[in-house]
């Protein structure tokens, strides 16, 4: 099997575990005792995939953070467009797995409907700017803490990286989750948003945009000052 294949391949089942770990905490476990236990899935999702997949691909499941890579000559443009490709149908699979163990406990489409799939949203008096901003700035420091912790200057911390990234998740996560739902992450927002719609939501996707938005921003801010500023790169 060719490397690029293999890469595309670590992605999608990397980008399928976050998905289904995180939202599925959120549908099965919900945030009334607080995020920690939401953040926490997420996190450990995300070292457990980078441990798992990061040597084949990187590990990034998520189109800033490959944005990011990108813009720094980590990767490549044409692999970053595999790299998308392959997350967002690992997000939407994610889902599909999320759906899969609802229907298993016997709900009905309607208390799937009201349940949801841990899509992200926002509400009044959140807006679409503020929304957008909130992503911007959470997605900005997860993508340079990244970048940084994986970077030739921090050589000797390339074995706890997972863990240091999975972490950073949580605990941005556990600062936005009760204004945006926190996403940080494009795959992780369409996914869910895509299933909710199909059933019977009227937002979901009319949302979507400042997920995709506030995120991409923030990656591709974040490799310029990892690279310019920090010196990611030397």
């Amino acid at each position: 099997m060719e490397s690029n294949t293999r890469k595309y391949l670590a992605e999608f089942f990397g980008t399928l575990l976050l998905v289904a770990v995180g939202t599925g905490a959120v549908v099965l476990v919900g945030v009334q005792t607080g995020p920690l236990p939401v953040a926490l899935a997420f996190g450990i999702a995300l070292a457990a995939g980078a441990y798992a997949f990061g040597p084949i691909s990187g590990g990034h499941f998520n189109p800033a953070v490959s944005l990011g890579a990108a813009i720094n000559g980590r990767i490549s443009w044409k692999d970053f467009v595999g790299y998308v490709i392959a997350q967002l149908i690992g997000g939407l699979a994610g889902s599909a797995i999320v759906w899969a163990i609802m229907k298993g406990v016997g709900a009905s489409a309607a208390m799937i409907k009201q349940v949801g799939f841990g899509q992200t949203d926002y509400t009044t008096p959140v807006s679409f700017f503020g929304a957008t901003v909130i992503e911007l700035i959470l997605t900005f420091f997860f993508v340079l803490v990244i970048l940084m912790v994986t970077s030739k200057k921090a050589e000797g911390a390339s074995v706890a990286a997972p863990m240091i990234i999975g972490l950073t998740l949580a605990a941005l996560i556990t600062v936005g989750i009760s204004v945006t739902g926190a996403s940080l992450n494009p795959a992780r927002s369409l996914g869910p948003a895509v299933f909710f719609a199909m059933f019977g939501s009227a937002t979901s996707l009319t949302h979507v945009a400042a997920y995709f938005i506030g995120p991409l921003v923030g990656g591709a801010l974040a490799a310029l000052v990892a690279k310019y500023g920090l010196g990611s790169e030397e």
